[in-house]
């Protein structure tokens, strides 16, 4: 069994587990996994959309909100153009419930239908200009369709670009370009999958309304000592900070014209305070001269929506504020005021959450189902939307959690990944991703229920294609595995297009070697899909093949493709040559990264609460792993519907814990009651019959004496 522990910093965990008061357990688990930062560990600890980055850190989010909200007052036909996967799907249903919901009156959606290609194409032009819209937007797509814009352009159709996907050495030339993937778009995080550009879209469109749009606020704070005053300041812009100055001053020994803070503040600009009496005579003593500072005093506004801090001093609110320890503002009890401020705001306004709960449910979707990094703020959104799938699921969402027999059951991002999305992308891959978003638009029960059903059968139509291809390619996958000298597959037999990532999933999990499946299209394209486990990068190695493609992305274990038809013969033949030259290392048994070795003391109900802690799991943050070196089995169980998988019980530290190992292979190893086992576990919930019950998931295992 070859497994690692990553060492990990004392000092760190130290000072995470006192500053966010975590057990020392969860600290160190925290800092092997690289959440040792403020801003990570705040996605990993809160669940309140108050702790999400502001949408208006996108620099061209201002013209992306103006534009759309000018088209809505003036009823302009509005063309939202999305991708045919769950992504871009969920993608379009969010834009296209937002702009209802904001008084747009005409508006088409339109997917890629059959096998037409990804993206902005010429037809696709053709066909926006004669629905004679005048503002398109792209969702999940975009970001390379320079020339098709510039057309659009010259025809006065503006574009409005939300996508996530990688950018060229040139942009679009769109009146609002919103990728985060995109150099100096200002927002601090990258990862954002097609769905969350469109959320954080809404939710400034949203915010526009308010009467803190483009407001600029000063937030201010003068803390009494013994003999100075220290006075702390921020100007803010749609909660986003562009300046700041402290000053700290003895008492009564320098006039207010010599201070820089009394010129900070006198720029005719609202500044906010809790308490103004208390403020305005620090700041006073501060001074040999009278000052006039007119202050707007927040607390009665912050106590109706915060009752907590009722009656509280900033003081106090800042040693018991969550917030405050995120905060990079030195002036903790200014900080406090900020957060609480913030927070009124965002409670208080009714537009800014009436349905939002909807579109943040489908965010978390499309971001599992696209394989987005579940690190940074898609903890926050995945882990918020979660939640409302599991306690207040739309009409659509029921329906479907109902066919799937998940009623009842504590939704997770595993859930997400093995159940909702494969249904939904199955519209997709069968070439009417328009079921898939009808289902997501529509509000009548009875055609709720009838495209349920509907999408229910394409997904067992998508299953018998995928059986079905199989079996054509399965000789040609042998010669293939052969070919490569057992290190890959590559088929390209007669594949429907829509299939591709499916037969590649299946190829990877039969034969444990990268798959990567070609599907030939009308318009003279090649289309493929690359997947792949353990230390193969599915993107990382396409992108030597890059000069060759029109189109490429993905991620470490699922990347695509798109590319000319005339250029497959030299990427086969440049495969070959880039197959032939890797080593060997595939075929070593891979090393574990385990989070913790598991002494006796620490396995308790305990672990489960940690667990918990780290999800939503998926893309670069895998489920945790413990290590525990002996433990005995105490009973093995009857396998349900004879599956080749082994349930147990294991006894370790004098509790019995049940288990299933599902690569179980008695021919490897072979244990029966009594034997002594080291192995490999993540912590799960396994729920059955409606019954939920802690269980070990057993990844590896080995006989021990």
């Amino acid at each position: 069994m070859k497994y690692s522990v990553k060492k990990a910093n004392a000092t760190n965990v130290r000072k995470i587990s006192e500053e966010f008061s975590l057990d020392m357990l969860s600290a160190t688990i925290a800092e092997r996994r690289n959440f040792s930062d403020k801003e990570s560990l705040k996605f990993l600890l809160e669940g309140d959309l108050v702790y999400q980055n502001s949408p208006f850190l996108f620099y061209d989010m201002d013209s992306a909100v103006e534009r759309i909200k000018a088209a809505i007052e003036d009823g302009e036909k509005i063309f939202i153009f999305g991708d045919r996967d769950t992504d871009g799907i969920t993608s379009t249903a969010i834009l296209y419930k937002e702009l209802k919901r904001a008084g747009a009156v005409d508006i088409v959606c339109r997917l890629p239908l059959n096998d037409e290609p990804y993206g902005l194409t010429s037809d696709m032009v053709s066909e926006i200009i004669d629905s004679q819209a005048t503002l398109l937007i792209t969702v999940d797509n975009g970001i390379s369709a320079i020339e098709e814009i510039k057309i659009l352009r010259s025809v006065s159709i503006d574009t409005i670009v939300l996508d996530h996907h990688l950018a060229g050495e040139e942009y679009p030339p769109a009146t609002a370009l919103i990728d985060p993937k995109v150099p100096g778009s200002g927002y601090p995080f990258s990862g954002l999958a097609g769905c969350a550009v469109a959320f954080k879209t809404a939710y400034a469109l949203r915010f526009s309304s308010s009467p803190l749009y483009q407001s600029e606020l000063i937030f201010f704070h003068a803390k009494p000592g013994i003999d100075s005053v220290k006075m702390s300041a921020v100007k803010m812009v749609n909660f986003i900070l562009e300046d700041s100055v402290t000053e700290e001053l003895s008492l009564n020994m320098v006039s207010s014209s010599e201070s820089r803070m009394i010129a900070f503040l006198n720029q005719g600009l609202p500044i906010i305070v809790m308490d103004k009496d208390l403020e305005q005579k620090a700041l006073e003593n501060a001074f040999t001269d009278s000052i006039e500072i007119t202050f707007n005093d927040v607390r009665r506004d912050i106590e109706s929506v915060i009752p907590s801090a009722r009656n509280k001093s900033l003081f106090t609110l800042s040693n018991i504020s969550r917030a405050v320890r995120y905060s990079d503002i030195e002036d903790k009890e200014l900080a406090v005021l900020i957060s609480l401020f913030r927070s009124t705001a965002i409670y208080k306004d009714k537009s800014l959450n009436e349905g939002l709960d909807e579109i943040l449910a489908l965010t978390a979707i499309g971001t599992v189902a696209d394989l987005m990094p579940l690190r940074g703020e898609n903890m926050l959104l995945v882990k918020a939307g979660l939640k409302i799938i599991q306690k207040n699921p739309a009409p659509y969402l029921l329906s479907l959690l109902s066919h799937l027999e998940l009623l009842g059951k504590q939704i997770t991002s595993k859930d997400i990944s093995y159940y909702l999305a494969p249904l939904i992308n199955a519209s997709g891959r069968m070439g009417r991703p328009d079921v898939a978003l009808s289902l997501f638009l529509a509000e009548d029960k009875s055609e709720i229920e009838r495209l349920s059903k509907e999408l229910i059968k394409m997904n067992k139509e998508r299953k018998s294609s995928t059986e079905e291809t199989l079996l054509k390619v399965k000789d040609e996958a042998e010669n293939s595995l052969s070919f490569y000298l057992n290190r890959f597959i590559l088929v390209e037999n007669e594949i429907p297009r829509g299939l591709t990532g499916s037969i590649a999933s299946r190829l990877l999990n039969e034969n444990g070697k990268p798959s990567l499946v070609l599907a030939k299209t009308d318009d003279d394209r090649i289309s493929a899909s690359l997947r792949s486990k353990g230390n193969f990068n599915s993107r990382e190695f396409l992108e030597s093949f890059s000069h060759l493609f029109q189109d490429f992305g993905g991620h470490s274990y699922a990347a695509g493709f798109s590319m000319a038809k005339e250029n497959l013969d030299k990427f086969k033949a440049e495969l070959a040559d880039k197959i032939f030259s890797l080593s060997d290392c595939e075929d070593e048994e891979e090393e574990i990264e385990v989070d913790a070795e598991l002494p006796e003391s620490y396995m308790g109900r305990d672990i489960w609460k940690i667990r918990d802690l780290f999800e939503p799991y998926g893309m670069d943050n895998e489920c945790l792993k413990f290590h525990i070196k002996r433990a005995e089995i105490k009973e093995i169980l009857p396998n349900r519907n004879n599956g080749k998988y082994l349930r147990c019980s294991i006894l370790y530290n004098n509790e019995i814990w049940p288990a299933v190992y599902w690569a179980y292979d008695s021919s490897k190893t072979y244990v029966e009651k009594g034997s002594m086992v080291e192995l490999i576990f993540s912590p799960e919930v396994n729920t059955y019959r409606g019954i939920s019950r802690m269980q070990m998931n057993i990844i590896e295992l080995e006989n021990v004496t």
